[in-house]
């Protein structure tokens, strides 16, 4: 992914050689390129740079897990960071998406290690209802050896619900108990082809026999059989669902096998399943009440033999299922789990018409909701105050002071008492956040406060923060940032000279020096800094490298053997090149010949990160080969070096009519001058032959 991400920015941004900036989220075809915002705003939602604190800005169900966490249900996986500094978007903190989590308490629904997890419901258990019918079979002392082994064999059989299978033929030799196996494969069979009218006629008859395993199994397969059949009627081609188009007879037919299954076995294996499918009957049904309530009694009662939460899917099912809903209405929320998350999406900052976002008059009317959890109104209160009203000052009142970060609600009153600091005095913020990641206890605190004192240290242009092997700052995407976005070039030279730094370090800064001492045309700073360059630098390609340079920067972009446009105007290699701009910066020729190293793309730079401005004091005076040419046409000497300065100032624009010489955009008009020059002055070059557009 990191591969084919660097691949579309490489395509799509280096045409120029200055830096370039993009929004949050870039589209690339169907694909969305996610990369962390890493100055924690914390108010416009952003699926890229969630953060492991309750914040307006979060995924929903960020929110959800950082709430499950703290209710003692859930347990929040550590994010595996990018491991290559060069190649290195995501830390810790910000992280992209939702988090994984674990239950921290069981979940009383059999769940088997093979569970195939899908969007058809019908295939979900493919794998581990095989287990559980041979198992069944192989301890029947009513089935003998050979029936025993015909059963086992179909089933076998049945490996796959895509394709159509064959129902099985029933021997009337078998015994009663094996054609009653027999019929529920069938049955089985008829389920995983969809025939669900047939699976439902069987499981029925099957759900009245004498045998335990058969008679409670059926019973339970008569709710996921009703339920997909219900469930169809409402689909099309695509598999979205229209709630109002779903046939009510079946949903109320799905509805009482639950009721039935719960009445004959309160206590029976699939106990726990089939009160989790109660909350898919009334998503479907447009019951929002129950639903909310039946969620509410889940997150209570995590001891109850009924409790059926997986606590990493239970969020996207709140966020579709509640949130999401056509039928969502916030009278039903009643709750402070899920008022809470409602509240962090109507606290974000939003340019969507007709968005407001909740008042200040209607969280107050809440405070009853959250009685037993004060503390979480407090915050809300303060978000409130913070984001939406920007009251800094205000909002530090209702946050007390956590010394204890273990749970997120602590968390996320320090990480806001931060954002206030930022906002009235950003020196003692950084000394609050410098205290706060001296005290982390694990990886998300310690991303978190990292990133929040590494914008601090950015400024400070503190590069020892930032090297080393065990550096304050351990984050490497961190380190990237600040090498290759943030350090100005003595900094750069600092971190090239000083034996602290780690050899991937050393490499970031030394290609960032070359790449910046070229932008801004400081030609004696690139010169001094080019013998820094691997021996083996033509090697170093990135993602057209061998495995052992693609997650190394791509020193072949200063590898540049020179190029001859006619032969009066030949182009030096690029030392050589650099060597004489650093005598003669004005020569037009050579300044040409660096237009012909820039437009040939020897001058990739990694992707942007979001948000980044990377421009300081030293970037006065950035090359732009749109500008070389214009001083060209402008001079009074005519020739071959007019005529192809006239051609390529006209090239700057093809074919989109976009400029890619980063100097500043002429009208149509002046290019049309160009145009109307090149072919009256020069009609007899390939370049005014070759023009047939001005764009």
């Amino acid at each position: 992914m990191k591969t084919q991400t660097k691949f579309i920015y490489k395509i799509l941004f280096s045409s120029t050689l200055p830096f370039l900036f993009y929004s949050a989220t870039v589209h690339a075809g169907a694909e969305d390129i996610c990369e962390p915002d890493f100055y924690l705003n914390g108010d416009s939602y952003n699926k890229c740079s969630n953060l492991p604190v309750l914040v307006p800005s979060n995924d929903n169900q960020t929110n959800m897990l950082l709430l499950l966490s703290d209710l003692g249900l859930a347990n929040i996986k550590p994010r595996q960071p990018d491991t290559e500094l060069w190649t290195s978007a995501y830390g810790q903190t910000p992280f992209e998406g939702v988090p994984s989590a674990e239950n921290r308490v069981a979940n009383q629904r059999i769940k088997f290690a093979n569970d195939q997890q899908g969007y058809d419901e019908r295939c979900n258990t493919l794998a581990n209802g095989k287990t559980s019918f041979i198992t069944q079979v192989q301890n029947n002392k009513n089935i003998s050896a050979s029936e025993k082994h015909a059963l086992i064999a179909e089933r076998n059989k049945i490996s796959e619900c895509t394709n159509k299978i064959p129902l099985i033929p029933i021997n009337a030799e078998w015994s009663p108990t094996t054609r009653q196996y027999a019929s529920y494969l069938n049955a089985t069979i008829a389920f995983y082809n969809a025939n669900f009218s047939t699976a439902t006629k069987i499981y029925s008859v099957l759900s009245t026999v004498d045998d335990a395993w058969l008679k409670e199994t059926s019973q339970y397969m008569l709710i996921r059989s009703s339920l997909n059949s219900a469930y169809a009627t409402g689909t099309n081609q695509y598999g979205d669902v229209d709630l109002d188009k779903i046939n009510k007879t079946l949903l109320k037919q799905f509805l009482d096998n639950i009721t039935a299954y719960l009445k004959a076995y309160p206590n029976g294996q699939y106990a726990a399943s089939a009160r989790g499918f109660m909350r898919r009957g009334f998503w479907l049904t447009g019951r929002q009440d129950l639903l909310v309530n039946e969620i509410v009694w889940q997150i209570n009662n995590p001891k109850s033999k009924y409790y059926n939460l997986d606590v990493n899917e239970f969020p996207a099912e709140i966020d579709r299922r509640v949130f999401g809903s056509q039928y969502f209405n916030v009278k039903n929320l009643n709750d402070p789990f899920l008022l809470a998350t409602y509240d962090l999406m109507q606290m974000r900052d939003s340019s969507a018409e007709g968005y407001k976002p909740i008042t200040w008059t209607q969280l107050n009317t809440q405070k009853e909701i959250f009685k037993n959890q004060p503390e979480l109104f407090k915050h809300l209160q303060a978000v409130h105050l913070f984001y939406v009203q920007k009251k800094p000052q205000e909002a530090s009142k209702y946050l007390s002071d956590a010394n204890d970060l273990n749970q997120y609600i602590q968390l996320s009153q320090a990480f806001l008492k931060g954002q206030i600091l930022e906002k009235i005095n950003p020196t003692q913020a950084e000394q609050y956040w410098s205290q706060l990641l001296n005290k982390s206890k694990n990886t998300y605190q310690r991303g978190l406060f990292e990133t929040a004192l590494s914008n601090h240290l950015n400024t400070k242009q503190d590069a020892n923060a930032f090297i080393g092997k065990k550096p304050l700052i351990s984050q490497i995407n961190l380190q990237k940032r600040f090498i290759l976005y943030k350090a100005n070039n003595k900094s750069l030279q600092n971190i090239i000279q000083n034996n602290v730094a780690t050899i991937d370090q050393k490499q970031a800064a030394i290609y960032t020096l070359l790449h910046k001492s070229l932008n801004q045309q400081n030609y004696a700073l690139f010169n001094q800094y080019y013998s820094q360059l691997p021996k083996d630098a033509v090697q170093y390609k990135d993602y057209e490298s061998s495995d052992k340079y693609k997650e190394k920067p791509p020193f072949a972009d200063f590898v540049w053997n020179g190029t001859t446009i006619t032969q009066q105007l030949k182009c030096s290699n690029l030392l050589t090149l650099t060597s004489q701009l650093e005598k003669s910066p004005k020569d037009p020729l050579l300044n040409v010949c660096m237009g012909e190293y820039v437009r040939t793309g020897h001058h990739g730079f990694p992707y942007q990160m979001n948000g980044e401005n990377t421009s300081n004091q030293e970037d006065k005076g950035e090359f732009a080969r749109g500008d070389v040419y214009k001083s060209i046409i402008k001079s009074s000497t005519k020739g071959e070096l007019h005529a192809y300065a006239l051609y390529r100032a006209i090239m700057c624009y093809s074919p989109s009519g976009m400029n890619d010489c980063n100097d500043k955009e002429v009208p149509k008009t002046v290019r049309k001058q160009w145009y109307d020059q090149i072919k009256q002055d020069y009609p007899n070059t390939t370049w005014a032959k070759s023009l047939k557009y001005y764009w």
